[in-house]
C-alpha cells in the first residue's frame, strides 16, 4: 500500500517530508466504513435532546467531541493489554524498520498511552432504531428525538487537513485482536523494505501509534454492547494537527470539538426518519421541525426528507430512570 519510486528516507525533497503520514492517513480511511462501497447499514440512528437536533439540522453538523472529552473514559483504556499483546508478538517476528519502530512503542506504550498520541473526534450513532437504552442515555429520557441518517452510496467531504470515516464499534476483546492484528501487520511489512533512518522509525512509530488509537477508539467493554454503535471518526492527516472549538459544559467542563458534515458539497443531512420521543407532545414537535426543515431548503418527497413517526418505547418518564435533560448541554452528548 506504500509506494515509493526511490528509496523511502533517502535524496528526498522538502516538501515530500509527510508523503508517509498521507499514505498512512490513506491507509487508516481505507479501513472504515465507504458508504460508497459498503451499504451495511442503510440508516444509522443518533438520540439527542429536542434542543440538539434543531441545532443540527439549523447547522447540518454534527458536533464530533474529542475523544479525551467524552462521558465515558473507559473506551480509551479498554484495549490497551491486547494491543501490547499483538505488538509484542509482532515484534517477536520482524527485523529492520519495523522491528526498531515497535521496540519504541513498547518501551513508551506505559508511559505515553495511545490515546495522547492523536485527537479523535467522535460523533456516535446506533443501528438500534427506537431503542429504549439509547432513549434513557442519550434521548432526554423519552422527551428528546432520534435522527434517522441515510447512508449514502457517495463520497464524503474531502478536506487537506482532517479526514473522516465509519467505524463500527467491537465489544470483543478477540474481534478486536483479529482486526488490530492484521492491520499492524499489513503496515510493518509494507514497510519492511525501507531502511532504518531515524525519520523513517520516527514515521513508522507514528503509523503503529495511530493503528493503536484506533484499536482502542473503536472497542468498548461488554457492558456497552447495547448501544450498537457506529463511530464517525475525525481525524487530522498531519501531526500538526487541527483547531478545534471549545464550549463550556453546565458542570464547567471544558468540551472540545469539531464541527463535522457527513455529505460533500453542502448537500443537505439526508434524513430517512425523524423519531420524536414518548414522553414529547408529538404534534407541537413536528411542527418545529418542519419548520427548521423548510427554513434549509428541505423539499418533501425528496431523499433528504424525513418521516415523522413517535416513539412506541414506553414512556420513561413514568418509569423515572433517569433524570431530565436541560436541552443545550445534551449538545455534549453528541460524542
Amino acid at each position: 500500500m506504500l509506494k515509493s519510486r526511490g528509496r523511502f528516507g533517502r535524496n528526498r525533497r522538502p516538501k515530500r517530508n509527510f508523503d508517509i503520514r498521507t499514505a498512512v492517513s490513506k491507509f487508516f480511511e481505507s479501513i472504515g466504513i465507504s458508504p460508497e462501497k459498503d451499504l451495511r447499514y442503510p440508516v444509522l440512528y443518533h438520540y439527542t435532546s429536542t434542543y440538539g437536533a434543531l441545532k443540527i439540522l439549523e447547522s447540518q453538523k454534527f458536533w464530533a467531541t474529542a475523544h479525551d472529552c467524552t462521558n465515558d473514559k473507559g473506551e480509551l483504556i479498554s484495549a490497551n493489554a491486547a494491543v501490547f499483546d499483538v505488538a509484542q508478538a509482532w515484534r517477536k517476528n520482524l527485523t529492520g524498520l519495523a522491528a526498531r519502530a515497535l521496540d519504541f512503542f513498547l518501551r513508551d506504550y506505559d508511559r505515553e498511552g495511545i490515546a495522547k498520541i492523536r485527537t479523535a473526534y467522535l460523533a456516535c450513532f446506533s443501528i438500534a432504531r427506537d431503542d429504549e437504552n439509547q432513549w434513557r442515555r442519550y434521548g432526554c429520557n423519552g422527551k428528546g428525538v432520534c435522527l434517522g441518517v441515510r447512508v449514502i452510496n457517495e463520497p464524503g467531504p474531502e478536506s487537506e487537513e482532517v479526514f473522516s470515516r465509519l467505524f463500527e464499534v467491537v465489544y470483543s476483546e478477540e474481534a478486536m485482536r483479529t482486526w488490530f492484528s492484521g492491520a499492524l501487520g499489513k503496515t510493518c511489512l509494507a514497510l519492511a523494505k525501507y531502511p532504518s533512518t531515524n525519520h523513517n522509525i520516527r514515521c513508522t512509530l507514528a503509523s503503529v501509534n495511530g493503528l493503536a488509537a484506533f484499536a482502542s477508539i473503536t472497542t468498548k467493554t461488554p457492558e456497552w454492547s447495547s448501544e450498537r454503535e457506529v463511530r464517525h471518526v475525525t481525524m487530522d492527516r498531519f501531526e500538526s494537527g487541527v483547531t478545534p472549538s471549545v464550549r463550556t459544559s453546565a458542570d464547567g467542563k471544558e468540551i472540545r470539538y469539531l464541527p463535522v458534515s457527513l455529505r460533500a458539497d453542502g448537500k443537505l443531512i439526508a434524513l430517512d426518519e425523524i423519531i420524536i420521543g414518548a414522553d414529547q407532545d408529538f404534534d407541537e414537535v413536528h411542527k418545529q421541525f418542519e419548520g427548521v426543515l423548510a427554513s434549509k431548503g428541505y423539499v418533501e418527497g425528496s431523499i433528504e426528507y424525513p418521516k415523522f413517526t413517535q416513539s412506541s418505547a414506553s414512556s420513561l418518564r413514568e418509569q423515572g430512570k433517569v433524570p431530565s435533560c436541560n436541552g443545550s448541554d445534551l449538545l455534549v452528548k453528541l460524542n
